[in-house]
């Protein structure tokens, strides 16, 4: 028997040495074969991990600015046996972002995102992607934007009340503006895609299926953890349950089943409100009465029209992004309010030139100096630092800065199928090689005078990629700027914000969508402490 037993040992320790030896050999090969590989860049610390330890400890995005400065404006670096592509290019991104069907979201990407909101133009690629987006853009136009208006108004007038409240009730504490500013907008998009309030601005909020389910998406793209990041580099994790996966599906679950109800009820309300053929397009309500009406228009083929299934999509998708993009902006905005109490001081000036209570969203975006306060946050803290791509094929990407491999300039350079490529959002908005030496500064004066170097940054709006730009340029960034407007105006001609903490102490959260956060309070999550005081009317 001791015989047998030590003769079963050394058979597993073969068949554990033989799996060994073949991981070993595809994680060679996988690294070999990168042309990208010849690329400068930092020598790997370890050579199973690469940089993956250095990443998840430290900010990426600071970790690639310090690359740029040593091996130049395109380098390779590796995690695990992924090569990966970088570049602050801006022919490079250029191309990139034109060439789509090249450039492709990673499946494991797509998948997670895919889980949360559906397969909605935030997911699809290619034709899928170009056929939603013909049904979805007339939601999104300029007369459709401005029919949310009263909306936005309203509940920036609810906020200002909340905030009253607070401070009379709470004299000389601070207010967790993040807090408030996350459910102002939480509110503001639920009435805006399905047209019912989540009441998140009621201290006495009765429960919300929606907002519950929007809230627990919310939380799982706000959490840093390793598991979603090992499953990106292992395939065989991605069959593993886990907890945050459960919990995203229920929230999925329960948002998709409040669409279909909703739809139903919007087709039903349309059909009878107007029978006939071609009904003119509505130029004000919710985005899911928007989007049946559009789908549903006589201009579009039964060929070009999509499934219920894809406009449930698209409406999770409007209201997960929706919320995001401006959640994770606006306490960025405050803060820098806080910071810079001249800046603060000259915009309120500004904003009590207008004469109403009311103003239209264009009398807002007529504000010079609150259009360029406006840039500058959207500049400096997009909700998302980087994206990445993958080539979908081998592809030549050219340059405008030639890259240098053993003493030889490229002015291309060759990218095969399966190559990871980073799309550094917040390197290329304050590069200060294009923004000058103080591009990490605060400074929304800058606009009045761009350098021209910035021309050529391909983003969607402001001269940045915080809104990306391209086919898969942010369709809804009008909503976010409008709604950020309308409500600096309404706080800040009422009330005087200052930080409650040390600037130095807040800090960025190591997570997919950045949030402000206390250095000294990690484990409190996002919060933006303020004192709110009214101001003087002079």
């Amino acid at each position: 028997m001791p015989l047998l037993e030590t003769l079963s040992t050394l058979a597993y320790l073969e068949l554990f040495l033989a799996f060994v030896l073949c991981a070993s050999g595809l994680f060679l090969v996988r690294m070999l074969r990168s042309p990208v590989l010849r690329l400068p860049g930092p020598h790997s610390p370890s050579f199973f991990l690469g940089y993956a330890k250095k990443f998840w400890a430290s900010d990426p995005t600071e970790l690639h600015e310090e690359w740029v400065q040593i091996y130049g404006r395109t380098f390779s670096y590796r995690i695990l046996s992924y090569v990966f592509l970088y570049t602050v290019d801006i022919k490079a991104l250029s191309y990139i972002m034109s060439h789509t069907d090249a450039y492709q979201k990673p499946h494991l990407v797509a998948s997670y995102i895919a889980e949360m909101v559906g397969y909605g133009t935030l997911v699809t690629e290619g034709e899928q992607h170009r056929k939603q987006k013909r049904v979805i853009s007339p939601a999104f136009g300029l007369a459709q934007i401005r029919g949310y208006s009263d909306l936005f108004l309203k509940k920036a007038a609810q906020l200002h009340d909340v905030l009253s409240l607070e401070i009379s009730e709470r004299a000389g504490a601070s207010v967790d503006m993040y807090d408030w500013l996350h459910r102002v907008t939480l509110d503001t998009i639920s009435e805006a895609a399905f047209g019912c309030s989540a009441n998140t601005l009621d201290h006495d909020r009765k429960p919300n299926e929606l907002c519950d389910a929007l809230r627990l998406i919310t939380r799982s793209v706000t959490r840093s953890e390793m598991l979603p990041m090992l499953r990106f580099f292992i395939p065989a994790l991605r069959f593993l349950p886990d907890e945050q996966s459960r919990l995203i599906s229920g929230a999925r679950r329960t948002m998709r089943e409040f669409a279909i109800r909703r739809i139903k009820q919007k087709r039903e309300e349309l059909r009878s409100s107007d029978s006939s053929p071609k009904p003119p397009r509505r130029l004000s309500g919710d985005f899911l009465t928007l989007l049946v009406e559009a789908n549903m228009s006589a201009c579009i083929s039964e060929g070009q029209r999509i499934s219920d299934e894809a406009m449930i999509d698209e409406c999770c998708t409007f209201l997960v992004a929706g919320h995001e993009t401006l959640a994770a902006m606006l306490p960025w905005l405050f803060f820098n309010l806080g910071c810079h109490v001249d800046v603060q001081e000259k915009l309120r000036n500004e904003l009590r030139t207008v004469g109403t209570d009311c103003p239209t969203a264009d009398e807002l975006i007529s504000l010079h100096y609150l259009d360029c306060v406006v840039r500058e946050v959207v500049r400096l803290h997009p909700s998302a630092p980087s994206s990445i791509r993958v080539a979908a094929k081998d592809t030549m990407l050219p340059l405008r800065d030639p890259v240098y491999i053993r003493g030889q300039a490229h002015d291309r350079i060759t990218v095969t199928k399966g190559t990871p490529i980073v799309l550094p959002i917040l390197a290329m908005n304050r590069d200060r090689e294009l923004w000058g030496e103080d591009a990490f500064e605060f400074r929304p004066e800058r606009w009045d005078s761009l350098p021209e170097t910035v021309s050529g940054i391909p983003g969607a709006w402001g001269n940045t990629l915080s809104f990306w730009g391209g086919q898969h340029a942010c369709i809804g960034y009008r909503f976010a700027l409008n709604q950020m407007r309308f409500i600096v105006f309404k706080l800040l001609r009422e009330f005087e914000f200052e930080l409650a903490c040390p600037p130095e102490d807040v800090g960025k959260s190591s997570t997919v969508v950045v949030r402000p956060m206390r250095r000294s309070e990690p484990e409190k999550g996002p919060q933006l402490p303020m004192y709110v005081r009214p101001c003087r009317q002079d």
